[in-house]
């Protein structure tokens, strides 16, 4: 597969400060530390001397892969576990592989093109097409995808819908330029017709839409008092409860996928280790916290970087991206033993596209 040589460092959100000299690795130790990343996230085996010069053609003997690796193992790169005569990186080991080593392989154009179709779609919601692409880049990754709704209250308002729904009730249905959807129910005292709640319609969006939603609370009054509309019923619930209506504190909804794929990896036959995804699948709120503590761009946090002990066995490849004005995360989950030149191609071609074709 084609490969290309990554632009930029994929740096956790917080990379912890020990003190310590950066590790300045010979070319050798380079060569071997790669390999043996490589070949155990191949394997999901430890990695022994003889392996690599069996299968990298190294044209090193086992003897002197075996001491290099003897070396890194006190750099705190590789461990060993004490079944096996092979060893494992360390997070420190794959946070200089991916930091220095790693090259970004490109996506396929069969991923491409599927990525692509699946957002050309035009008759789907912004929401359904975000469920879509999360069940896609869990079916390329094999592991857990999420995608964040953007943060709704950063947004631009396109129009307000109003649907009656029963006696003395309408539903609110706020649409926000990139397609992103919320409603809230109005309880109405007094009658009113289905001509009323139009005409109300047709004047809110002609006072607010093209606002920020975030300036709509402030400045409703001025734009929507001083009209003989206003007296409408409907219009009089915007004037009287601006907050509640547009909801700016609304938590993202997030989008999950691939449950039964990243359990058919072999890590998860460690009851712990099992225990800790199907509590992140069941919480979702902490995948929210997580991606608004996280930088714009592409990151990557492995093992103990990631701020909660629930994921400290797992690695999180994520990006930011932007559907209309409002900005969004999404990315996969899984194990650190992951193929994480991949899933940065993967993760970063999906984010763009998001952006770019999302809110079509």
């Amino acid at each position: 597969m084609e490969r290309q040589t990554p632009t930029e460092s994929h740096k956790p959100a917080e990379t912890p400060n020990t003190g310590a000299e950066p590790i300045q690795l010979t070319e050798r130790e380079r060569l071997i530390l790669a390999r043996v990343v490589q070949n155990y996230i191949l394997t999901a085996d430890p990695v022994g001397s003889r392996t690599l010069a069996r299968r990298c053609h190294l044209s090193l003997s086992p003897a002197t892969i075996r001491n290099t690796m003897a070396d890194m193992e006190e750099m705190g790169l590789l461990a060993h576990p004490h079944t096996s005569a092979g060893r494992i990186p360390t997070d420190l080991g794959y946070r200089l592989y991916v930091d220095d080593l790693m090259q970004v392989e490109e996506l396929t154009d069969a991923e491409r093109r599927a990525l692509e179709a699946t957002l050309e779609t035009s008759s789907t919601s912004a929401v359904e097409t975000l469920d879509q692409v999360t069940d896609l880049l869990s079916e390329v990754s094999r592991l857990l995808a999420f995608i964040l709704e953007p943060d709704i209250s950063s947004g631009t308002l396109e129009k307000v819908e109003l649907l009656r729904v029963a006696v003395g009730r309408v539903m609110v249905v706020i649409v926000v330029a990139g397609g992103l959807v919320r409603t809230i129910l109005l309880e109405i005292n007094s009658s009113i017709s289905d001509a009323e709640i139009a005409a109300a319609g047709r004047f809110i969006n002609g006072r607010l839409a093209g606002m920020k939603l975030t300036e709509i609370p402030v400045r409703i009054s001025e734009r929507l008092a001083g009209d003989d509309r206003a007296s409408n019923v409907v219009v009089r619930l915007f004037l009287d409860f601006p907050e509640r209506i547009f909801n700016l504190d609304a938590r993202s909804e997030v989008h999950v996928g691939g449950t039964r794929r990243v359990l058919e990896q072999p890590e998860f036959g460690d009851p712990d280790r099992l225990r800790g995804i199907i509590e992140l699948i069941e919480d979702r709120d902490i995948i929210v916290h997580l991606m608004k503590e996280r930088p714009q761009g592409v990151s990557v946090t492995i093992g103990e970087e990631n701020a909660r002990d629930r994921l400290r066995d797992f690695s999180i490849v994520a990006s930011t991206y932007r559907l209309g004005d409002a900005s969004g995360a999404l990315g996969i989950i899984g194990p650190k033993r992951m193929n994480y030149s991949k899933l940065v191609a993967l993760v970063d071609f999906t984010a763009k596209l998001v952006g770019e074709r999302g809110g079509r």
